[in-house]
């Protein structure tokens, strides 16, 4: 396998908490969140240059019942854990999968969402789907890039990309011959101009849920244990009270 860097139907998930019912939130507590605003529907920039998203109104859900008063920053996604690890930013959503080499730098809530990711291609190969020799774009140091490495055939080309509009953007040329991404994001994509008429989703990854990652999840500093119980003190309620699904309809099929 070699690997190449350059810069240029959905599963819902929620583990609740046995416990969050016991978190006391009757002191306000601020908290500064990081994303990076650009891998639609999960975080993205409006006309008016302001964050939107799943990610963002389950975040903004989360800190209503949890007495938090959030802001978000916008950072490339490379640096997210980085900035918690180093105390700049006190919690991190970013369709984040909570994988185990993940939880060795930061902490995780429950997990709010999954689905597996999936291998993009052109319609018009009648072969069938192999990633062997193939050139695979895929979103650098993502959960998927990580996967890809450990995981993709020993004559595959991973390039690796600042993100996921970039790496369709060159599928789009011809430079690459499928991108790895999330579900949701590849569907976005593909009702797109016309996209649906020249590339498909080929193979559902199922496996990368079984064995690599256990959804999506909001990281947090090691050890912040205050904030982590906040945060899944919220995550249950607007599940139980039924806001979480009225967002996830809002921007998924179910």
């Amino acid at each position: 396998m070699k690997i190449f860097f350059r810069s240029g139907s959905i599963a819902l998930l929620l583990v609740c908490s046995q416990h969050s019912s016991a978190v006391d939130t009757s002191e306000n507590m601020s908290v500064n969140f990081v994303t990076e605003a650009n891998y639609y529907p999960f975080e993205y920039l409006d006309d008016a240059s302001e964050m939107q998203g799943f990610d963002i109104d389950v975040a903004n859900a989360v800190c209503r019942v949890a007495n938090l008063t959030c802001k978000f920053h916008n950072q490339s996604f490379d640096s997210l854990l980085l900035t918690l690890q180093f105390g700049r930013f006190d919690a991190a959503i970013a369709a984040l999968d909570i994988t185990a080499e993940r939880k060795e730098k930061v902490d995780f809530s429950d997990s709010y969402y999954q689905s597996p990711p999936v291998f993009l291609s052109a319609i018009k190969s009648k072969e069938q789907f192999s990633i062997s020799g193939k050139f695979i774009g895929v979103q650098s140091d993502s959960s998927n890039h990580d996967y890809l490495i450990k995981h993709a055939k020993i004559d595959s080309f991973i390039i690796a990309y600042a993100s996921s509009s970039e790496a369709f953007l060159d599928l789009s040329h011809g430079k690459i011959d499928v991108v790895f991404a999330d579900q949701a994001v590849v569907e976005d994509f593909l009702l797109q101009e016309k996209n649906s008429f020249k590339f498909s989703v080929k193979q559902t990854e199922t496996v990368f849920l079984d064995a690599f990652s256990e959804g999506y999840g909001i990281a947090v500093k090691k050890g912040n244990t205050a904030l982590l119980e906040r945060l899944n003190y919220g995550l249950e309620t607007i599940h139980k009270e039924g806001t979480y699904q009225q967002i996830f309809s809002q921007y998924f099929s179910d």
